[in-house]
């Protein structure tokens, strides 16, 4: 495979898998949609989004897996727009990202999340949120690529001693429908 289109594959597989991290909304984080104030729980929840988005923003600088799969309990299981990824399919993606910088590639990655909804019910709880992820690559061998992904995730999460561990995402992208008049 031509290292372009090696890179560009690579890219889109970066977008797949990793869509449904980021950072919360201020105001989402304190409130439920219905105005409710969320609870320590769900409020921990809010900041494992939080810290996984921190922790991915920060790869490039610290070239740390472990910092990032902390939060995702040993058997997660997840899907983004229909296909499956494991904690194992993470750390290969991760192992992949590190590759790419290692060889100079300034690769950058900007996620946040809003409107988060959190809910606790037990040891076990989940939250519904949108995403927005960005790669950007400027410089390097590859010239300047960008990509952006949009959608709405849910995520569950389980109690493991004081930390909730994420063991499961679903995300879809959503793709904007255009707008088109047409002559009546």
């Amino acid at each position: 495979m031509k290292p372009a289109v090696r890179t560009s594959a690579f890219l889109f597989l970066l977008i797949l898998i990793h869509g449904c991290t980021g950072k919360d909304d201020a105001s989402t984080s304190q409130q439920h949609a219905k105005g409710d104030a969320i609870t320590h729980e769900e409020g921990l929840i809010v900041t494992t989004l939080n810290n996984v988005a921190t922790a991915e923003s920060q790869f490039y600088s610290t070239k740390d897996s472990p910092s990032i799969l902390r939060f995702f309990a040993q058997d997660y299981a997840g899907i983004k727009d229909g296909k499956s990824e494991s904690l194992k399919d993470k750390s290969k993606y991760l192992a992949e990202i590190l590759e790419q910088i290692n060889l100079g590639e300034p690769i950058g990655i900007s996620s946040k999340v809003m409107n988060i909804q959190p809910t606790v019910a037990g040891s076990v709880g989940w939250a519904t949120y949108e995403y927005e992820y960005k790669v950007g690559r400027s410089g390097g061998k590859s010239g300047v690529l960008q990509h952006v992904s949009r959608g709405q995730c849910t995520a569950i999460f389980s109690k493991q001693a004081e930390t909730w561990l994420i063991r499961h995402g679903h995300c879809s992208t959503t793709h904007p429908t255009p707008f088109i008049l047409t002559p009546g």
